[in-house]
């Protein structure tokens, strides 16, 4: 279970491919849910992480043609060249052609990338990778850009996959055992059960399941659907809550 606490950065695709092939995904629902649980921990919703990917048809990629993929995928995020980077990355087999736009508001990576078949390592398979992350308070600014997201996945392959996550803060650092009580605390607001929990120094994480979220994943025959981290940083002095549906799967 530990592999669903790990964490993850702006090459997050490859480690999700790995994780969601050994399990039964839905994509996440409304946002209502996340922003309950938010408030049951007493932390305010201060930003927002979108992440879906896509199995793209199969068929041979040349590094054009996943540079164009991206850029239009940039395009239909409105986000416009010059305005943000390409990078181009390649080790053996494994080929990415990465866009990055960052601004103090917004952070996107939109990936392309060509990863070895993990049933056949001679062959290989492609994938559309965004992280949209972004400073907003608000659950109104994030339906119509998850709505957006999930249109530009679903018209380029099938069955895609979107997880979300709410981060907010407490200044301060909380009372021994304080943690866990924000924990269950979220997870009851929602009509949630904890499945499994990592406590560790002035870390906390826990993955579930609430009824009160329509899709889950199906993990060793339990429904997840569910997944709230609590940290202290002692740099910031400052608690931060995560929550993300189905996982959590930004840096934390």
């Amino acid at each position: 279970m530990y592999t669903i606490f790990i964490r993850l950065g702006v090459t997050i695709g490859c480690l999700m491919l790995i994780l969601f092939a050994t399990i039964k995904y839905a994509p996440a629902s409304s946002l209502d849910p996340l922003s309950t649980a938010m408030k049951a921990t007493g932390a305010k919703m201060e930003e927002s992480s979108i992440n879906a990917w896509v199995k793209l048809p199969e068929r041979h990629y040349s590094d054009e043609q996943l540079q164009a993929l991206v850029g239009q995928v940039m395009e239909q995020l409105e986000i416009h060249a010059p305005n943000y980077e390409i990078v181009h990355q390649q080790r053996n087999n494994h080929r990415v052609i990465k866009a990055e736009y960052s601004k103090p508001d917004n952070h996107v990576v939109v990936m392309a990338q060509v990863v070895p078949n993990q049933a056949n390592g001679s062959k290989t398979e492609a994938y559309l990778v965004i992280n949209f992350e972004s400073l907003t308070s608000e659950n109104a600014a994030i339906i119509p850009l998850q709505e957006k997201i999930s249109k530009i996945v679903k018209k380029n392959g099938d069955s895609p996959q979107i997880s979300t996550c709410l981060i907010g803060w407490l200044d301060g650092k909380l009372m021994d055992g304080e943690s866990q009580t924000m924990l269950k605390s979220a997870f009851t607001a929602i009509d949630g059960i904890i499945v499994d929990k990592l406590v560790q120094d002035h870390y906390v994480s826990a993955i579930g399941f609430s009824s009160a979220i329509a899709d889950c994943l199906q993990v060793n025959g339990k429904r997840i659907n569910l997944n709230i981290a609590i940290r202290y940083s002692q740099y910031e002095n400052r608690t931060y809550v995560i929550i993300g549906s189905p996982i959590i799967t930004r840096e934390y």
